[in-house]
């Protein structure tokens, strides 16, 4: 016992000042996490503010915006084992790592979300089966895609763990490992080829069918591609920010410049995929879907809360992200990549705002009154709790497991001297 509270206190003096400050804000939303988890558990849904219209509410942004940022994990792997773009490498332990946690987060929230969580099979069991015996429910097949690319991290994952030190040396563990690596091009193929289903479904899918929501609709289904092609772009800008994160914290390269300004360009292309479908959804939106509902897209925009501003700050942060990560000057810039990868996450997390909030903010007949939505203290702590918990696992995962190559070849010089 006291050899483990020697170790406990010799791990945490280890840390500066500023971190163990950081450990414990990050502590405290852990442990509001678990209280008001337990309270929405035990207690229901009644210490949220969601109601009859807005019946999926901050706990829905948070799954979207996982997922979508997640699923940079998939396209990042997809460009390294499928297309060989091998300057990804040093990125695909830190890639996996956070996709694996924002689709465990995604699964946590959504039990939550539930209402009554011992019912929560029933996504997978009850796919409700209409005409023909042909399923009837998005939401089951988004369920079983996210299921199965849980999964195939966990698999793409596993080999990381196996990769440390004690581990490695158990000869056993050390030949799993090394059988799985060889095995990860499979596991990318068919997680691409599970997350762009996915994507597009709970992204789009489950909004752009819904006829009788005038903020939704679209006969053309374009938005189905849209949530595919903001994952691939956002996505990868949330995988280069975290490593970058951990670099300004430790104060040392670990993943080389070169990995960062091929995904950067990458990114940087997707973005301009996505600011084209998107304008040409908003466009086919304001002449075709609108004028079913006879409503227009200046009336809606300007009715609700979350309109024109939201869509603003998207486009800015979107045009942001294409000028600073497409320009070579700019990009190889610090300060500006930094700001250009920053731009691209909130690009991405801006238009997941505006689908929730502005969606269910529209009534659906034009003579109701726009609404309204404020989070309860617990919706706050659950979201927060969870990034939380995903920065401990990061920061564990950062210290203990090989994570960057360019970390594990500076150790092994140093061991050399």
């Amino acid at each position: 016992m006291s050899k483990a509270i020697d170790f406990l206190l010799n791990e945490w003096n280890s840390y500066s000042r500023n971190i163990q400050i950081t450990i414990y804000v990050l502590l405290g939303f852990t442990a509001l996490f678990a209280i008001f988890g337990i309270q929405i558990l035990f207690w229901g849904l009644g210490y949220t503010n969601m109601n009859n219209i807005f019946n999926m509410g901050l706990w829905i942004l948070g799954d979207m915006g996982y997922v979508a940022l997640g699923g940079g994990a998939f396209f990042t792997g997809f460009m390294l084992y499928i297309f060989r773009v091998d300057k990804l490498q040093p990125l695909i332990n830190s890639t996996v790592l956070i996709g694996f946690m924002c689709y465990l987060f995604t699964f946590v929230l959504l039990v939550f979300e539930i209402g009554q969580p011992l019912r929560a099979w029933f996504g997978w069991a009850y796919p409700n089966w209409g005409s023909h015996l042909m399923p009837q429910s998005m939401l089951t097949e988004v369920i079983w895609c996210l299921t199965f690319y849980f999964m195939i991290l966990f698999i793409e994952l596993f080999p990381i763990i196996l990769s440390h030190k004690v581990l490695d040396k158990i000869p056993a563990l050390h030949y799993i490992g090394h059988y799985l690596h060889k095995l990860m091009w499979i596991m990318a193929a068919v997680g691409t080829f599970l997350s762009f289903f996915h994507q597009g479904s709970l992204g789009g899918g489950m909004w752009d069918i819904m006829y009788a929501k005038s903020a939704w609709f679209r006969p053309h289904h374009l938005y189905f591609f849209v949530a595919i092609v903001a994952a691939t772009a956002g996505g990868t800008c949330l995988m280069m920010l975290i490593p970058r994160i951990a670099q300004w914290v430790q104060k040392k390269e670990l993943i080389p410049k070169e990995s960062f300004m091929k995904l950067a360009q990458i990114s940087g292309t997707m973005f301009i995929f996505y600011f084209l479908i998107r304008v040409f959804d908003i466009y086919t939106q304001w002449t075709i879907a609108l004028p079913l509902f006879d409503r227009s897209f200046t009336d809606i925009m300007s009715g609700s809360m979350y309109g024109w501003w939201v869509l603003v700050i998207e486009f800015a942060f979107t045009i942001s992200a294409i000028v600073i990560l497409n320009f070579k000057k700019f990009r190889e810039n610090d300060r500006l990549f930094t700001a250009g990868i920053i731009s691209g996450v909130m690009a991405i997390l801006m238009m997941k705002f505006r689908v929730i909030m502005h969606g269910y903010s529209v009534p659906n007949f034009p003579w109701k009154p726009y609404m309204t939505y404020s989070p309860s203290i617990q919706e706050w702590a659950l979201l927060l709790g969870s990034i939380a918990i995903m920065v401990l696992v990061y920061m564990w995962f950062a210290k203990y497991i090989p994570m960057f190559i360019q970390d594990e070849e500076h150790h092994d010089v140093q061991h050399s001297q």
